[in-house]
């Protein structure tokens, strides 16, 4: 399913909320949301040092503000962005793990604040996080065959060696009798996050947040894996958040891909518009740095991406977050915090570029080749932009 077929307040932040700030109740048309979160944020106290408590300061972090996104049975949305922008914390939230700073959760449309013991339980049993590190994430001491059966324990299904060996089949760990009694350090790594995965469905769940499940592996077992996933997405029919750093991994596999820098959400859409065509300045700076053999970037071309280093969270920058590193950047970014606007084919970015006029950008280095690209241009794929 594709970004086309979705409502315009699919996700990103804010867009579609009535004038009290709140955004609108779900219809009927989108009943296949099966986890939403409205408005999330998240800040984590600072330790005070003799000067805060000298000039009575209380800082905190704001690892995420006010981030909205929805995730629909059979489709992977992608979060993507640079180490520190708030992916994983999203992750987190959304899978209860820490508490809100403000927002909203919502599960099968109805808000969830899980909390801990019975409810906790009850949440997680429907909404599974996968972590980064498999070897991290699975104790050492244990074999494979208690991990899975604890899992099943846990959620209430028969703890058998059969429902075990189901489970590593479902994740194509064959034959399964060959693993049940094998340690974490005896797998390949993709084995250990075959088991993850694995441990994770014991729970039979509607959701999984996978947090970047392939950037621990070898890049010649990452597609395994991600193919894996698909697989189970469309068999078991989960909603799944796919949290990279590799927008070019999200264009593979993510329907529906978001664009998230120091805390915020600031493109959103079809995954192969938003990898084509990317609108937002910072998404151009992502594609832009990612290898690619087949693109030639001349010396001041690669300047227009623009450089530097993400921006303090304790103290973010006024108006738009990535305008110190912005080469487009203009006075009122620095001031006025940028909404979301609506492009074609459901794309949207929060950037003020996009407040008036429509106009042609370029992607530094794009081949003529490349989706989007009109007949008599000079070689650089084009998107419609809006510049003050």
């Amino acid at each position: 399913m594709t970004n086309h077929d979705q409502d315009p307040a699919e996700n990103g932040a804010t867009h579609g909320a009535d004038s009290s700030g709140h955004s609108p109740i779900l219809s009927d048309g989108d009943s296949d949301i099966v986890l939403e979160a409205r408005g999330v944020t998240k800040h984590f106290p600072v330790r005070r040092t003799v000067g805060d408590l000298v000039g009575r300061r209380h800082r905190t972090v704001h690892a995420v503000d006010d981030v909205s996104l929805r995730l629909r049975r059979g489709s992977v949305t992608a979060l993507v962005g640079e180490s520190g922008s708030g992916k994983s914390t999203v992750a987190r939230l959304l899978s209860q793990l820490y508490p809100l700073t403000g927002g909203e959760i919502r599960l099968g449309g109805v808000p969830v604040k899980a909390g801990r013991g019975r409810s906790f339980r009850a949440y997680v049993k429907q909404v599974q996080l996968i972590f980064q590190d498999p070897f991290a994430s699975l104790n050492p001491v244990h074999t494979v065959r208690y991990h899975l059966t604890r899992s099943l324990k846990i959620h209430g299904k028969q703890a058998t060696e059969a429902e075990a060996c189901e489970l590593l089949e479902r994740v194509q760990l064959l034959p399964p009798l060959q693993y049940l009694d094998k340690f974490p350090h005896e797998l390949s790594g993709g084995q250990r996050q075959r088991v993850a995965i694995a441990r994770a469905l014991g729970a039979d769940p509607k959701v999984l947040l996978a947090d970047e499940p392939v950037s621990m592996l070898d890049v010649s077992i990452r597609l395994g894996v991600l193919n894996l996933l698909r697989d189970l997405k469309e068999r078991l029919h989960l909603a799944i958040l796919y949290i990279t750093h590799d927008i070019a991994s999200a264009r593979y596999f993510a329907d529906t891909t978001l664009v998230m820098y120091a805390g915020r959400i600031v493109e959103g859409g079809d995954s192969e518009t938003v990898t084509q065509q990317p609108a937002h300045p910072y998404t151009q700076l992502l594609i832009a740095s990612a290898p690619d053999p087949d693109r030639i970037v001349d010396e001041e071309d690669q300047e227009e991406t623009g450089s530097g280093e993400p921006p303090s969270l304790i103290s973010p920058p006024e108006g738009c977050r990535f305008h110190p590193r912005c080469p487009k950047a203009m006075e009122r970014c620095r001031t006025e915090l940028p909404p979301r606007f609506e492009l074609d084919d459901g794309q949207w970015a929060a950037c003020w570029l996009y407040e008036d006029r429509p106009v042609a950008t370029t992607i530094p280095g794009a081949s003529t080749t490349d989706a989007g690209t009109d007949a008599g241009t000079d070689g650089a794929s084009t998107t419609e932009v809006a510049a003050k």
